[in-house]
């Protein structure tokens, strides 16, 4: 059966679920809500070129009504053609022409490049006209106005560069710039260098000027058309928000994919061993151990229980509190690998290793080693050993308690039961022991109120800790007196 994710495993996977949503939310509006003041900014920029433009046209219009309205009731239209500049300053050349589009007035030789086959070819049939833009005089650039003047038309040419300068003026800046073109592809306003300007024709939406990307867009206003592009600096900003808004989904993908996977047990230990029968573990003598990754007991067998069982049931309880020092719990290193227990009466081999899966590690499972057999064969050969040895042989652990003795220990020092202490024993050779424990060497004694001569040998485990003491006692010599010898000297003088 499948077991649900922990109450603290699955707030928190919510918790970041519910906050990666909230952000990625957060973005989109915060990205939405910028894109729409970029545009507006972009659209203000556009409304500022086109209303300055506008304006320009308009003010050339009345400029020309006026100067038409100031010619009339003139006898001598030359002169006051001439007086015309006074009435502004932009004005740099003046004609009257009649129905047919000829010069009959003027203030001073018309330029070649006038467009009157224009003005012949659509006439203005009331109000003025923006007829075109040419060269004027001085290799200026002028536009030239048209309005009704009774039976003829007056034509005015107006300087354009005061208007060129206010427009460079107004986009000065790298963010922004604006080109103007009247009649298609004649210059009014250009932004950049002279060369770039046979570089563009009009129909790009990327132009790169100066080491800088612009993205280009165009507005037609007025009749004789004129065209106003947009140069705007590329900042990336789609793009941006693209990559962003993808990598925020992306993360809660991946959130949302741990959250089911866990939700669903596909990667804990306890369904990577669903298909397994956990009883089969209760018809081996180790103790098996199969925790998850919160250091947490799924499964223990009988084994297991019987040795640990002062801890009670096994299930569900902490691995940390069973097995101690092996660090199995979250925010620990664990430590896999063959390790060695230590319990009250007895030394453990376990064996800790992790469960993985696709690299991924589910869990841990932990092998005990009861030694029962191997420490009762070495019982009986240890046992067998000491009956067959001619000298009495007494076998004491780390708590100084008789383990083992033979019978010919127990005809020299009398009752040796198992468990007694070696000082009810005989307290002169347990005072023998205490003094000389600690000796990697072997020890001659001479117990006096027994006279029996013997050896004593210290045992200790693989880390060095004394694990207790093996005496072995000779026959009594005859007449019950000793030889002194210089070894029993020496016991005596200890």
């Amino acid at each position: 059966m499948k077991k649900s994710l922990t109450v603290n495993s699955a707030w928190l996977m919510f918790i970041m679920l519910f906050f990666l949503t909230i952000i990625t939310m957060l973005f989109v509006v915060e990205f939405r809500f910028l894109k729409g003041i970029m545009n507006d900014y972009e659209e203000t920029i556009r409304q500022v070129a086109v209303n300055k433009t506008s304006f320009f046209l308009n003010n050339l219009r009345g400029v020309t009504e006026g100067a038409a309205r100031k010619l009339n009731g003139r006898p001598d239209r030359n002169a006051a053609l001439k007086e015309l500049p006074l009435f502004d300053h932009r004005i740099t050349g003046a004609y009257i022409l009649d129905a047919t589009g000829r010069v009959v007035a003027r203030t001073g030789i018309p330029p070649g490049d006038l467009p009157l086959e224009k003005f012949r070819s659509q006439p203005p049939r009331q109000g003025s006209r923006v007829l075109g833009v040419h060269a004027g005089d001085g290799a200026q650039t002028v536009v030239t106005v048209v309005t009704p003047l009774g039976k003829e038309w007056l034509a005015l040419d107006f300087s354009i560069m005061d208007f060129q300068q206010e427009l460079s003026q107004e986009f000065l800046g790298n963010t922004c710039k604006v080109a103007v073109f009247a009649g298609g592809k004649t210059p009014v306003v250009w932004p950049f260098e002279r060369e770039l300007l046979d570089q563009f024709s009009g129909r790009e939406e990327k132009f790169y000027a100066n080491q800088l990307a612009y993205d280009v867009n165009s507005l037609t206003m007025g009749d004789p058309p004129w065209q106003l592009y947009f140069f705007l600096r590329e900042n990336n900003f789609d793009t941006y928000r693209i990559i962003t808004i993808m990598l925020l989904l992306f993360a809660l993908y991946c959130c949302l994919y741990q959250f089911l996977v866990e939700l669903w047990g596909v990667n804990s230990a306890r369904t990577y061993f669903e298909n397994i029968d956990f009883n089969i573990f209760n018809h081996v003598h180790e103790g098996v151990i199969i925790s998850n990754n919160a250091g947490r007991v799924l499964f223990a067998n009988q084994a297991a229980h019987e040795i640990f069982s002062a801890k009670g049931p096994l299930k569900g309880a902490k691995l940390k509190e069973i097995l101690g020092h092996i660090g199995d719990a979250p925010g620990e290193k664990n430590r896999y690998g063959t390790l060695t227990l230590k319990t009250a009466d007895r030394l453990l081999e376990a064996i800790h290793s992790p469960i993985v899966k696709k690299g991924k590690v589910l869990g841990a499972l932990t092998v005990i080693g009861a030694g029962g057999r191997e420490e009762e064969t070495c019982s009986r050969v240890l046992s067998r050993l000491m009956e067959t040895l001619p000298q009495g042989a007494v076998y004491v652990d780390r708590n100084h308690r008789v383990v083992q003795a033979n019978l010919m220990a127990r005809c020299y020092l009398g009752s040796l039961e198992t468990g007694i202490s070696i000082d009810a024993v005989d307290p002169e050779l347990a005072g023998f022991i205490y003094r000389n424990m600690g000796s990697r060497s072997v020890k001659r004694v001479h117990l006096n109120s027994r006279h029996l001569d013997g050896e004593v040998i210290f045992v200790y485990d693989d880390e060095g800790v004394y694990a207790g003491t093996l005496v072995l006692l000779e026959a009594p010599e005859q007449g019950g007196s000793t030889v002194s010898t210089p070894e029993r000297v020496e016991a005596r003088t200890r």
